[in-house]
């Protein structure tokens, strides 16, 4: 009998409660197909995948901008909706790289088809010396500078998983060695970006090869090791990004100039270089899923006769995939001031319920789910939809420095990243299409993330950092020095 009742009590946690007039009407315009019809553009094969930069980028660029128009939301941008940013596209050819690695009497040379490069200039190396480097997370210390400078590093270490990882293996380059040479994932093309007037000082080369011979010849490398590397140039072009930015003015005197930002990517990883068949990476998950989510939003907000006391910002970034560059560029370029943006959600994975670990039907989580009190807006709004908010063990935490949550948190707004799955079949590959989501799911999760903004939007409380987290412990003293300057 105590089972059955728990059953019952667990099972009413998260039965549907019954919503106001009010709040019928602001969910009613989230429906399956609104959400499908801009999931199945913005990841259409015509978009190529929406690299960035590319023509697809910009299409999908449009599009959205076309929606805040029918909309009637106002444009934040510096030309309309787009906030123009400045940046460079570096392109690393591999022609003419030439990276030979002696030990033992043996050599590995590097297979240019399977190699990504990051050099500020030609590189020229002679029979350098050569030392192994191993990090194995971002606290792992750096050996001296003596033993390094003018060798050729050997750097053994995972793919960064976060800002932090990627910061620590970078950091082998100003120790001064002549090459760093790694094993790694290659697979999203020779290219990378940077901000136009970031100062560019001549910095070692970069080699990472996802060749699985580099990874067992490095194993048993002898003292008397030596490389030798030819490196090419880099090209550069200049280029316009875009975020897309939108606002819906806040009703009330005393809050309206407070402000909620609801952000999604719309960049995803074009075409793949290499593969038999399909190549192109629609994005349909990652992220047009997101875009379809905060174009609803947009909708939703903008029909409602109720406006929300605070202004709402709905914004979508380019260049996630490369390094969470839009948002970056935002979090140092912002339109509204940061002391005054009380919340970041930021919307990815929303619409495939069919995670790597189990179903997800009926159930959202987040990045840094008890970082802030906006996970406990979710859990209240959730019972009000029939949907179970929830932590991950181990992923909300994780993915918390892996998309555009970041870029806000390390200023100290309290941002979060709203999810369905976290890894799904088909991430990052072409398989992930508009077909697979679950709309009729999807629909219930965008209305629950609906009704947690309004909430939050009408609320004369702000959105805090949890202080008894000591995960967010940073983030709560870049709040204080956030709002101490002002």
């Amino acid at each position: 009998m105590r089972y059955l009742f728990v059953l019952a009590l667990t099972a009413s946690l998260f039965a549907a409660q019954p919503l106001s007039p009010a709040e019928e009407a602001l969910l009613s315009p989230i429906t399956a197909n609104v959400l499908k019809g801009h999931i199945s553009f913005l990841a259409s094969d015509a978009l190529d995948g929406r690299d960035t930069p590319s023509k697809g980028l910009d299409v999908a660029a449009e599009y959205i901008a076309a929606q805040f128009r029918r909309y009637g939301l106002e444009p934040a941008g510096d030309n309309g909706y787009f906030q123009s940013a400045a940046y460079v596209n570096v392109t690393q050819p591999a022609e003419g790289l030439e990276i030979t690695l002696t030990s033992g009497g043996k050599t590995w040379k590097a297979d240019k088809e399977h190699v990504m490069i990051s050099s500020s200039g030609t590189a020229q190396i002679h029979a350098a010396g050569v030392v192994k480097v191993t990090i194995t997370d971002e606290n792992t210390p750096l050996p001296d500078r003596t033993a390094v400078e003018g060798k050729a590093v050997i750097l053994i270490a995972p793919m960064p998983r976060s800002r932090a990882m990627l910061r620590k293996r970078e950091s082998v380059l100003d120790l001064g060695p002549a090459i760093v040479v790694t094993g790694g994932f290659t697979g999203f093309g020779r290219t990378r970006l940077r901000e136009a007037g970031e100062t560019t000082a001549q910095r070692p080369p970069m080699i990472t090869t996802s060749d699985p011979e580099f990874n067992t010849f490095v194993e048993s490398l002898d003292a008397a090791a030596t490389l030798e590397a030819a490196v090419p140039a880099p090209v550069l072009q200049p280029v316009t990004l875009k975020n897309i930015i939108a606002t819906l003015p806040g009703s009330d005197p005393a809050l309206k100039d407070t402000y909620i930002l609801l952000t999604a990517h719309y960049d995803h990883i074009g075409i793949s270089t290499r593969g038999e068949g399909d190549r192109l990476n629609n994005g349909a998950n990652d992220d047009a899923s997101g875009v379809a989510t905060v174009l609803a939003l947009a909708e939703s907000f903008s029909k409602s006769t109720a406006r929300p006391k605070r202004t709402l910002v709905f914004m979508t970034y380019f260049g996630e995939e490369k390094g969470l560059f839009g948002s970056r560029y935002y979090g140092s370029h912002p339109v509204f001031p940061l002391a005054k943006t009380i919340a970041n959600l930021n919307f990815e994975h929303m619409g495939r319920t069919d995670d790597n670990e189990g179903d997800r039907s009926g159930k959202i989580t987040a990045s840094g789910f008890d970082y802030t009190t906006l996970g406990d807006a979710l859990t209240e709004a959730g019972k009000a939809t029939g949907i179970e908010a929830w932590k991950h063990a181990e992923n909300s935490d994780a993915f918390f420095g892996r998309s555009d949550n970041q870029s806000l948190a390390d200023s100290g707004v309290p941002a979060i990243t709203v999810a369905v799955s976290w890894i799904f079949p088909d991430y990052h590959r072409p398989g992930d299409e508009w077909e697979k989501i679950n709309y009729p799911n999807m629909e219930k999760e965008v209305r629950t993330c609906a009704l947690a903004v309004e909430r939050i939007a009408n609320d004369s409380r702000p959105v805090k950092w949890n202080e008894t987290n000591p995960k967010a412990e940073k983030y709560v003293e870049a709040w204080r020095k956030l709002h101490s300057a002002n």
